[in-house]
């Protein structure tokens, strides 16, 4: 058996005792306005000033409830490229890291370290996992308020069973969307091929790029690597025997990063190659 809430009948006697009192109302219109010589006009402007206002004011409703809400940060770049973000009512501002650790490649440890860094006060924007040897590395974009240490960020990461933990100031642009943004670097570099360096610098988050153009008895042979990784520098070798070296104080490459950049310069010296024709 069901049972019925008596207040669903407590609801039908008013809906109804509102529709009769209406009827009854709208007969003693009818009766007042109907003896005079403009009674029916009236009777239909009340009406429809009636529907106007309230589907205007639904309308209204509406948009409040959808409405998005106000901004209560704005976003600065300080001199040494370090993005913070203050709030309007003046309160503390926060920066952006970027923050990287080794971890094992087993169920749950992401939630654990992502519940480091939230329970050090960072809020996590975007995540990046690339494979290692010995697990995963995952790289966080978090913000923080601007008395967050690189150590103390770190430490949470490292207390969790973190390796290799490194983290580093960065801008506003590490907001963008990852690959939308590297399709903006690959446009660009096909558009400029000039702009090589500062495109792969850019894609890289590097701090430098060295390019050394090989000399007259500079011989490169089909077995040398032409690619590598020693920590904070990546280097790469092209065919002709022009060696590129990039650096990154503080955050080392991946083998992720790695193979980009060699993706990038492909397409490099393809966009040439088709200028050249």
């Amino acid at each position: 058996m069901t049972s019925r809430n008596p207040n669903h009948h407590h609801r039908h006697l008013v809906e109804l005792a509102s529709l009769l009192a209406t009827a009854g109302l709208a007969d003693a219109f009818a009766d007042v306005f109907g003896l005079k010589r403009h009674g029916s006009t009236a009777l239909i402007a009340l009406g429809v000033a009636l529907v106007v206002g309230t589907v205007g004011h639904h309308i209204w409703l509406r948009r409040r409830d959808h409405a998005p809400p106000a901004l209560s940060t704005e976003i600065e770049v300080s001199p040494t490229g370090v993005t913070t973000a203050s709030p309007a009512d003046g309160g503390s501002t926060s920066v952006f890291w970027r923050v990287r650790a080794e971890i094992d490649n087993t169920p749950g440890r992401l939630a654990v370290l992502a519940g480091a860094l939230t329970a050090a006060g960072a809020n996590i924007h975007a995540l990046e996992v690339h494979p290692a040897p010995d697990g995963v590395i995952d790289q966080f974009l978090i913000e923080a308020s601007e008395d967050t240490s690189a150590e103390r960020l770190c430490a949470a990461v490292n207390a969790v069973g973190g390796r290799y933990a490194h983290a580093v100031p960065t801008d506003v642009l590490a907001l963008l969307d990852g690959p939308t943004h590297a399709l903006e670097l690959a446009a660009r570099l096909v558009r400029e091929p000039g702009s090589f360096a500062a495109v792969f610098t850019e894609m890289l988050d590097a701090g430098s790029l060295t390019i050394d153009a090989a000399g007259p008895a500079a011989t490169h042979t089909a077995n040398a690597a032409d690619a590598w990784i020693d920590g904070t520098t990546l280097t790469l070798r092209t065919a002709a025997g022009t060696t590129l070296t990039a650096t990154r104080p503080g955050m080392p490459f991946t083998a992720t990063e790695l193979s980009r950049a060699r993706t990038l310069l492909e397409l490099s010296e393809a966009a040439s190659a088709t200028l050249e024709v």
